[in-house]
């Protein structure tokens, strides 16, 4: 991975953490209670992981992943200028917008890296169906 590419992809961690925290804040805000802001956070979190995580189980293909990725980290970015934290809002945005300009920079590399990692994902998943099952525990080890 080149510099740029690896660059674009840690500025992708920080702003999903930052999508984390502004679900936090809103849940804060809007219910008052420090638990929603945990269980948002949790459910931002696991939705996160199910569908736009690098090894999600049902990632979208390369420029949709990318979209919904950027739409998402707008749409805290809006939660953060109507919550009343337009400077932390404003920070966030700039990251987006270079994120996006990264994004479109390197999209030929990103998109490679995409159907790679798509393709590692279907071989494992073949290879796993295939093998048969190995027993574990004591019994594997003729320790009955």
């Amino acid at each position: 991975m080149n510099t740029g590419a690896a660059t674009q992809a840690i500025l992708m961690f920080l702003l999903e953490l930052g999508l984390f925290g502004a679900a936090g804040f809103w849940a804060l805000s809007v219910f008052g209670g420090p638990w929603a802001a945990v269980l948002a956070v949790i459910v931002v979190a696991a939705a996160w992981g199910l569908v736009l995580s690098p090894k999600a189980p049902v990632r979208p293909p390369w420029p949709w992943h990318a979209v919904l990725g950027h739409v998402l980290f707008l749409l805290g970015a809006v939660v953060l200028f109507v919550g009343g934290w337009p400077v932390l809002g404003a920070a966030y945005l700039t990251l987006i917008l270079v994120s996006a300009a990264l994004t479109v920079r390197f999209r030929d590399r990103l998109a490679l890296d995409s159907a790679r990692a798509r393709q590692e994902r279907r071989e494992d998943t073949e290879s796993s169906s295939v093998r048969p099952a190995r027993p574990t525990g004591r019994r594997a080890a003729g320790r009955d």
